[in-house]
């Protein structure tokens, strides 16, 4: 069984290097977008109290058909991310079997890093485990949804109930739909960084830089943004 060693010893000092940048710079942007969502400074916590506010107007409808809906369509969202993730999958797992022809046409470009099977093998279950990663997150993104929906099944019509007992409900069902949401996010940050690195099969300087590209795109979306902007401008936060 090879050891880490060996495993190290296929790749290069600047693929090695490459790796390191990519799966800090993961690492490190799940942690801070996490802190700034605690304390309410990104995209994702601003709509987290659209969510709430959903489920509050959700307590005094008596037709609840437009709140199914939503949550039809989000949990649609992460179902077709999901599915989609399986197919890559099943892509990569078939592009292991012609590594020797995919390699050896890599090798023809004089501008792409020289590789081996073994060093393909490697990039190739590293995508495949990013993406099962997407796909875990987004399928339990579909399931905490699906209960949202059953929670919401359970509050009571206006004036046929206990208010606080469908406040309470409410309370329960918008925690759901955040969670659920944290996951398709999270879910969503493993395609981008699954995109980025496809360009180790470049070369490793590809993996930095879009890495780099990678990181400041979901930075700019999530917290300089245009919509982030307007729902600071619509709760005057």
């Amino acid at each position: 069984m090879p050891t880490i060693a060996d495993v190290l010893a296929i790749f290069s000092v600047l693929d090695i290097a490459a790796f390191a940048v990519f799966a800090l710079a993961w690492v490190g942007y799940e942690a801070y977008s996490t802190r700034a969502t605690r304390r309410g400074h990104s995209l994702p916590a601003r709509m987290q109290v659209w969510r709430e506010r959903w489920m509050e107007a959700a307590v005094g409808r008596d037709n609840r058909i437009l709140d199914v809906q939503i949550l039809q369509s989000l949990t649609g969202n992460s179902a077709f991310l999901a599915s989609t993730a399986i197919f890559v999958i099943g892509g990569l797992a078939a592009a292991l079997g012609t590594a020797a022809d995919v390699v050896g046409v890599l090798n023809d470009f004089d501008y792409f890093a020289t590789t081996s099977q073994n060093r393909f093998g490697f990039k190739v279950a590293l995508m495949i485990l990013i993406f099962m990663h997407a796909f875990f997150r987004l399928a339990w993104s579909m399931r905490l949804h699906n209960n949202a929906g059953v929670v919401l099944g359970s509050i009571p019509q206006p004036g046929h109930g206990d208010e606080m007992v469908a406040k309470a409900r409410a309370g329960v069902a918008a925690r759901l739909v955040t969670l659920a949401a944290r996951h398709y996010n999270g879910g969503m940050h493993s395609y981008y960084f699954g995109l980025a690195a496809c360009a180790w099969f470049l070369h490793p300087l590809a993996l930095i830089a879009t890495t780099a590209w990678v990181v400041g795109t979901l930075y700019r979306r999530e917290f300089r943004s245009r919509a982030h902007a307007a729902l600071v401008l619509v709760d005057g936060g």
